[in-house]
């Protein structure tokens, strides 16, 4: 496996973000020219910290399903506020395309996933990479920044009534009601979103699932394809739901049911994707590169 911290830096930001890599290398019986889908992980906590249990526990596991992995730790406020952290997930996209031969990644099968405050981020790179605000400090064509898919585990979506207040103003300081709008994703939605898989449970009462719905809704209005999952019961915060991601004594909060968002992701990605997962011809891979 390749484990290492890439420095991530960006116009606006005080230092650089850290971008974690676990990507498994390519032992022969695996197949020496292998070339998987990359998930770059980040973890929620209302833009205020980061989760911990929705970090390298999550990486790991997708590292051990067999996807390049990697993990954000993205800026929070106070140290950062909008555009920030959204300009630092869309230089980590163009960071793994840039280098998909080193981290054996297809470099058209980057997925974002986040959770929470997380889930708002990774929507923001799948709805807003070409927004100009975001990505024209970083001096690309905005193609280079757009993921390939989103995956969003119980999200902050929405600036309306069913808001979870807290993470917009931290991520908007001094600007929330000027950017409110622009930053609930569900009228952010175009017709060049990739593909999103999205899940919650029904009686979330942190962010209330209808932040699910209104985003699953607009992405179907659009024509984007969505699946969503809405599972039925589960405190905020479940992570992989499972006894690895939660302290000893805290196995009261964990609502297992939930843990199968894992599986129904892992085959939403290689419905999506796994035509990536053996490299074609090179004359056919070089093609693919010039698109």
């Amino acid at each position: 496996m390749i484990y290492e911290t890439i420095p991530v830096s960006v116009p606006g930001a005080d230092g650089p973000a850290e971008l974690t890599a676990y990507a498994p290398e390519n032992a022969p019986e695996l197949g020496s020219d292998r070339l998987r889908p990359a998930v770059i992980i980040c973890p929620g906590g209302g833009y205020h910290r980061l989760s911990g249990r929705e970090g390298e526990p999550v990486a790991l596991r997708f590292a051990g399903l067999g996807f390049a992995a990697f993990l954000l730790r993205y800026h929070v406020a106070p140290q950062a506020r909008w555009p920030v952290p959204q300009r630092q997930l869309l230089a980590s996209v163009a960071c793994v395309r840039d280098n998909w031969e080193r981290y054996h990644v297809d470099p058209h099968a980057i997925i974002v996933m986040g959770f929470s405050a997380g889930g708002h981020l990774a929507g923001c790179a799948g709805l807003m990479w070409n927004r100009q605000e975001i990505y024209r400090p970083l001096r690309r064509r905005p193609a280079a920044f757009r993921p390939d898919g989103a995956v969003l585990c119980y999200p902050v979506v929405t600036g309306g009534p069913s808001a979870h207040r807290g993470s917009m103003e931290n991520l908007l300081g001094e600007r929330y009601d000027e950017l409110l709008d622009t930053a609930s994703l569900e009228k952010r939605v175009t017709r060049q979103a990739p593909p999103f898989f999205i899940w919650h449970t029904a009686d979330d009462t942190c962010v209330p699932v209808e932040n699910a719905l209104l985003l699953d809704g607009a992405l179907r209005a659009k024509g984007v394809p969505s699946e969503l999952h809405v599972y039925p019961h589960g405190n905020h915060g479940q992570s992989l739901a499972d006894s690895t991601v939660f302290a000893p004594g805290e196995d009261w909060m964990i609502s297992a049911p939930c843990a199968v968002w894992v599986s129904h992701c892992a085959a939403w990605l290689h419905r999506h994707f796994g035509e990536y997962a053996i490299a074609p011809h090179p004359d056919e891979q070089g093609k693919k590169l010039k698109k």
